[in-house]
C-alpha cells in the first residue's frame, strides 16, 4: 500500500483535515515526525511547524516530534508511522534529504506502507523533480544543485499556492504553461484549500 497526502497548505479545510484523520486512524498512527529542514533559519520554531504539530495532536497522534535532517540522524525516521514533510524552501529541503540519506529512508517507508504527508515544498519534492522550481526561481537554488530529481513517490508535479501566487506575479500562469509546453510535463496547480490524496493508483483531488 502506497499512501500520500499532498497539500498546498496543510490541513487547511475541514475536508482535508477529515481525510487526513481517516488516513491516520485507518493506519493506526501513534507516532509522527515533522521534518523541519525546509525552513533554514526558523526550523521547528516556524509557526507553520507548530500548527501542524498541534493539528496532529488534535487528531490523537500520541507522539509528534520534529526532525531536522540537516543536523540530525535521518535514521530516526524509521521510528515513526507518519512522516510530514513541511513547507518552506524546496531546494534546501531536497538538498538535505539527499545529503542525509533521508530520501532513501522515505522511499523505503513509502514502499512499506507508511503514511507520508506533504505541505507546499514537502509536496513538491515528492514528485519526479523540482525542475519547475529551477525554471521559475533559479535564485533559490543556493547550493547550485544540478541533480534536481525528486523523491519519485508520485508522478505528480505540484505547484502550490497558485491563486495566491497570481496576486504576486500576474504572469505565473503563462510561465507554468510555457514550461509545460517546453517539457511536455503536466503541472498540478493547487490552491491553499486543495490537496491530493494518493492511495496506490487512486488519486483523489480535494477542494
Amino acid at each position: 500500500m502506497k499512501k500520500l497526502l499532498l497539500t498546498a497548505y496543510g490541513f487547511s479545510t475541514p475536508t482535508i483535515g477529515a481525510v487526513a484523520l481517516k488516513m491516520i486512524h485507518k493506519n493506526k498512527v501513534t507516532k509522527a515526525c515533522i521534518i523541519s529542514t525546509s525552513w533554514p533559519k526558523e526550523k521547528e520554531k516556524h509557526p507553520q511547524m507548530n500548527q501542524i504539530k498541534n493539528d496532529l495532536i488534535d487528531m490523537n497522534v500520541t507522539k509528534v516530534d520534529f526532525l531536522d535532517v540537516e543536523f540530525e540522524d535521518a535514521k530516526k525516521l524509521y521510528d515513526y508511522d507518519l512522516i510530514f514533510l513541511n513547507g518552506g524552501y524546496p531546494f534546501y529541503l531536497l538538498h538535505f534529504l539527499k545529503k542525509s540519506g533521508a530520501d532513501r529512508i522515505l522511499k523505503e517507508k513509502f514502499r512499506s506502507g507508511s503514511l507520508i504527508f506533504g505541505l507546499s515544498a514537502g509536496s513538491i519534492v515528492m514528485g519526479p523533480s523540482i525542475n519547475l522550481m529551477q525554471y521559475l526561481y533559479p535564485e533559490d537554488n543556493q547550493f547550485n544543485d544540478v541533480d534536481l530529481t525528486g523523491l519519485n513517490l508520485t508522478h505528480l508535479q505540484i505547484y502550490p499556492h497558485f491563486k495566491e501566487m497570481l496576486t504576486r506575479d500576474a504572469t505565473i500562469k503563462e510561465k507554468i504553461t510555457e514550461y509545460e509546453n517546453k517539457t511536455e510535463v503536466h503541472i498540478t496547480k493547487l490552491n491553499n484549500n486543495q490537496a491530493v490524496k494518493i492511495d496506490n493508483d487512486t488519486l483523489t483531488f480535494l477542494g
